[in-house]
């Protein structure tokens, strides 16, 4: 009996079509064969292979919370003459300890002078407290005739990771604010502002998980249409994301932990997991219900969607990869813990996932809440295949239409700018930023200064000293700021530091300040110390440092990733036209969603919508981040469909006929997954701190993106126009073998709609 396109591509005959009783289809690689290797290993033994899925978690969950949590520091996450500086000023013991700014206001002298009495008194007492200064040490501290004063608390340990004790200062300084009704009392440094931050972003993280959980389960509800098939894909994201988080302890040890590791590996892990699960149970539930037997769905999944989950989870590795070429702590903290849950998923998508499908069988489909249709009602075209149709015979067309709407979305990132959001990255009502603007405005330059570090000999000579001091004065007349112009001295005369106060200002205004700094102020220290050098450290100045050095690696990293998803995809699919296409149709999907970004957030339309407040920039760590995570994540969907026109191809189809059995196949899987994804991006607009609420607008911006135009109108529109320079054809005795016809080729989709 002749074989039909219809049975073929559906995997029904998978079995007999097999080679060598493998349950391979013909054609298949062996990339595919290594795939359904894996699956039918774990079908075989589903208990033992679920059992060891759990055991990995668990192991993952208490060898990383065995090992505890290294987390990265200000200094450790630094570049630059900056970063140098730092080195400097720890290896000479120079490092001044942490500090939190205390200020008190009231309408009456006498209540504010109460109430600094007794936190001077009670702080002294306090063990984590080196010393406190308040405004009867230093006149500077004191304004506004003794109704506004200004306390520093100085704190014991390690300046670096100042969090515990800053907590006690905090509770002890609300006691303090309790007990004296009429006087406001607010905290601010750099221990204060790590806590504020860390519970800023672990109660959004709860939230999160909270509300992206139900909205992930309702949709994968409606795209199966069962309960049981719902939650399969769902338990598997959210126990991939549980190892990850848990084994970040021990990836700690390799890289220290950033405060965005943990969102990240969260909205990563969800999205991929609960993807690639969906891909898998879709395909498998469309051959069981073609007359495939278990053994044989198998076989037509695990060949072409397991290769694809695969490919597509290799392709985000790549992309994050790179991250680990920048040189920066905190890239490298997301970079290997968002690749440590990509490969989770990855790993149970190919073995956990078969493993359940063979545990539950066709109990899968319990709890479905509607009826599914005859199959007499399927085979009317559904909109992705009229879609299919339609683009794949007018492909100039097509094509022409989604690179106009691509790049006009993406022409706002001409004028992109990016940034440090400083105290932007949290909303104007957060306590920590008003006490921080609160202590800016009574005492310009108290909360932040630029560090002038200077090596040379006979530091503590008193020329020596008297040059210093009077580079210092110039130093704040540039500034601007109030206060007296710290200085500090090593033990051996080899370095010295200058702290010049530093006011609060714009992102322009601080970076011109921080390079008059430098063009100023280090010459003059070599000229007038012979033999010393300096280099100018502090946050703003750390922050400009991280920009350039993060504007000279950007083109490397992409250069890089571009380079390695190249021999990727030619290594998959055997055609470096289709490599060239694919990849940039890509870096316009990416560009467009930066568009978006640009759009939304360096400017003030949004800010009500999404609560935040435009410092005209987009987070300065975030393009680069986000190009990685998109270009990988983008490659999802166009592996699928360039899998499933690979397996039109090998069945015979023309190259038109393949793209459009490609789009109308997948039509319905692909839109289930990226509202999945879009759903979890958006959550993490709603997060509190800018970084993530942009994060959250641009991921999501471009899974709709590429859901839409590229892999509806694009893709399928260039694999039309490549031909068989795109995938290569079935040679023609497997042509005639399998019986295709160009004019039954595009009615084989009806049965193949997954």
């Amino acid at each position: 009996m002749q074989t039909t396109p219809s049975s073929t591509l559906s995997g029904g005959s998978a079995g007999s079509n097999g080679s060598a009783g493998s349950g391979v289809p013909r054609g298949a690689g062996m990339l595919s064969r290594f795939v359904h290797a894996a699956a039918r290993s774990a079908a075989r033994r589903p208990k033992t292979t679920v059992a060891l899925w759990l055991a990995l978690i668990v192991a993952c969950v208490f060898l990383g919370s065995s090992a505890g949590m290294r987390t990265l520091s200000h200094s450790g996450s630094g570049t630059g003459e900056s970063a140098r500086a730092d080195a400097r000023l720890t290896a000479s013991g120079l490092k001044g300890p942490a500090t939190e700014n205390v200020l008190v206001q009231s309408s009456s002298p006498h209540r504010t002078a109460q109430a600094v009495q007794a936190l001077e008194a009670g702080a002294r007492r306090l063990a984590v407290v080196a010393s406190v200064d308040g405004p009867d040490r230093s006149p500077d501290l004191g304004r506004a005739g003794g109704r506004t004063a200004l306390v520093v608390v100085t704190l014991r340990g390690d300046p670096n990771n100042p969090d515990t004790r800053a907590a006690q200062v905090q509770q002890f300084v609300d006691g303090i604010a309790a007990r004296h009704p009429g006087v406001t009392i607010n905290e601010a440094g750099s221990g204060s502002e790590d806590n504020a931050i860390t519970k800023l972003v672990n109660d959004g993280l709860h939230r999160a998980e909270l509300i992206s959980v139900p909205i992930t389960l309702v949709i994968l509800v409606l795209a199966f249409g069962a309960l049981v098939a719902a939650s399969v894909p769902l338990l598997l994201g959210l126990t991939s994301v549980g190892a990850a988080l848990g084994a970040l302890g021990l990836v700690s040890h390799i890289a220290p932990n950033g405060s965005s590791t943990a969102p990240v590996v969260v909205l990563i892990g969800l999205a991929v997991g609960v993807d690639y699960s969906l891909f898998y149970i879709r395909r498998e539930r469309v051959e069981r219900r073609g007359g495939a037997s278990a053994d044989a769905a198998l076989a037509a999944t695990s060949a072409t969607v397991g290769r694809a989950i695969l490919v597509a989870g290799m392709t985000v590795v790549i992309g994050l990869a790179g991250l680990l070429f920048t040189g920066f702590g905190v890239f490298t903290s997301m970079a290997l813990g968002a690749i440590l849950v990509v490969l989770i998923a990855v790993v149970g998508s190919l073995t956990v996932l078969p493993a359940m499908l063979a545990l539950l069988g066709d109990r899968i489909d319990r709890g479905r809440l509607w009826r599914r249709r005859r199959t007499r009602a399927r085979t009317r075209r559904t909109t992705w295949q009229a879609l299919a149709a339609a683009v794949t015979n007018h492909p100039r067309i097509s094509l022409a239409t989604a690179l106009v709407i691509l790049a006009a979305l993406a022409a706002p990132l001409i004028s992109i700018q990016t940034a440090e959001p400083g105290q932007n990255d949290v909303s104007p009502n957060t306590p920590i930023r008003v006490a921080n603007t609160a202590i800016e405005r009574a005492f310009p330059g108290s909360t932040d200064t630029a560090d002038l570090v200077i090596s040379g000999h006979g530091l503590h000579s008193q020329r020596a000293r008297q040059q210093l001091q009077r580079i210092g004065h110039e130093g704040q007349q540039i500034t601007g700021g109030r206060g007296a112009v710290a200085m500090q001295i090593s033990h051996d005369g080899r370095t010295a530091q200058l702290q010049i106060p530093m006011p609060e200002s714009s992102l322009t205004v601080a970076d011109h300040k921080v390079t008059t700094l430098r063009n100023e102020l280090e010459p003059a220290v070599a000229s007038s110390i012979p033999g010393a050098h300096a280099d100018l450290t502090g946050d703003y100045a750390g922050n400009l440092d991280f920009t350039s050095r993060l504007s000279n690696v950007t083109p490397l990293v992409i250069a890089l990733v571009l380079a390695l998803a190249f021999i990727l995809l030619i290594a998959t699919f055997r055609s470096a036209r289709l490599a060239l296409s694919v990849i940039g149709l890509n870096l316009l999907s990416v560009g467009a969603a930066f568009g978006v970004l640009v759009a939304v957030f360096q400017h003030h339309w949004a800010q009500s919508l999404l609560g935040f407040q435009s410092d005209g920039a987009v987070v300065d760590w975030l393009p680069l981040f986000a190009f990685v995570v998109l270009f990988g994540l983008s490659m999802d969907y166009t592996v699928l469909v360039l899998e499933r026109a690979r397996e039109a191809r090998l069945a015979g189809a023309s190259a038109k006929e393949a793209a459009a059995v490609a789009l109308g196949s997948t039509g319905g899987t692909v839109t289930s997954a990226a509202l999945v994804m879009i759903a979890v991006f958006s959550v993490f607009a709603t997060l509190p701190l800018l970084e993530f609420k942009q994060l959250g607008v641009g991921l999501a911006a471009a899974i709709a993106l590429d859901a839409t135009i590229v892999r509806g109108l694009a893709l399928p529109a260039a694999l039309t126009l490549l031909g068989d320079r795109g995938l290569a054809p079935a040679r023609a005795s497997r042509r005639r073998a399998r019986g295709w016809d160009h004019g039954v080729g595009v009615a084989a989709i009806g049965s193949t709609h997954e």
